[in-house]
């Protein structure tokens, strides 16, 4: 039976996908986005995919794939809370919940900062609800449509510095997770994709400016791919994972306080 994959189709994630052969018939790959993957995991639709790291927790079963994920230290530029009224006087945040990570993560820096979680209004995350009668006080945009958000005069808020200001530590959006064990192939060949990717970053951030040119020319892109987003999931990024587990069940009593990140034993 073939090994399904899921993949996402943001910017952020061309280096780790991108690469990934589609002509591989040992493979089949599902491209969606980061939530969708997610629901993918758990129903069985899929063995492992680049999903948001707060699914790391909800199964028994799941495991990390060593070696490589989408994290960033300090601002990223991809996960923008804009805002009509000042962070601590904040009540309401229209959210599309495409990556549960940074939902997460926006409750968490409340926390931090001694503050009451924001209520979430689930709706499509566009700035133009700003326009409409009733508009909330804050919108979360995440990925390449916060991206082509850039320029916009709004306030907003990095949760990415906003993350590392408060800790000192980075922050990891999402990681390879598979649903139990994995041939060593699979895991090779994820490597061997990010590896190619990793080093045609440059060539991903051109292609990508020709066919979104409204969200980035392609120096803007090469730069957000090299210095904004890293991709090696090591110590430090390892200790961030335990670290805002930690802080959710702070908030969520239904999450194990004492649950660790389990990963992939891959054999060297």
């Amino acid at each position: 039976m073939k090994i399904r994959l899921g993949t996402i189709d943001f910017l952020n994630a061309l280096p780790l996908c991108d690469k990934l052969s589609r002509e591989d018939d040992r493979w089949e790959i599902v491209e969606a986005l980061p939530s969708e993957l997610a629901n993918h995991l758990k129903s069985g639709e899929i063995d492992v995919g680049l999903v948001p790291q707060v699914e790391a927790c909800r199964d028994a079963r799941y495991r990390i794939v060593p070696g490589h994920c989408i994290s960033c230290d300090g601002e990223v530029g991809s996960i923008l809370l804009f805002c009509r009224k000042e962070w601590r006087d904040l009540g309401v945040v229209a959210v599309d919940q495409a990556s549960s990570s940074s939902v997460a993560l926006l409750q968490v820096l409340r926390h931090l900062d001694g503050l009451p979680p924001l209520e979430l209004m689930e709706t499509r995350s566009d700035l133009s609800l700003f326009e409409n009668p009733n508009p909330p006080e804050a919108i979360l945009l995440i990925g390449d449509a916060a991206l082509g958000h850039l320029s916009s005069p709004l306030e907003r808020i990095d949760l990415g510095q906003a993350w590392k200001e408060r800790t000192g530590l980075p922050f990891v959006f999402a990681v390879w997770l598979a649903r139990d064990e994995l041939p060593t192939w699979v895991v090779a060949g994820l490597g061997e994709a990010a590896r190619l990717g990793l080093a045609a970053r440059d060539q991903i951030a051109t292609d990508f400016s020709r066919s979104h040119p409204e969200i980035f020319d392609r120096s803007a892109a090469s730069d957000y791919l090299h210095r904004c987003i890293c991709y090696h999931l090591g110590k430090e990024q390892q200790e961030a994972l335990v670290s805002f587990h930690r802080l959710r069940a702070e908030i969520d009593p239904r999450l194990d306080r004492d649950w660790y990140p389990r990963y992939l034993e891959v054999d060297r």
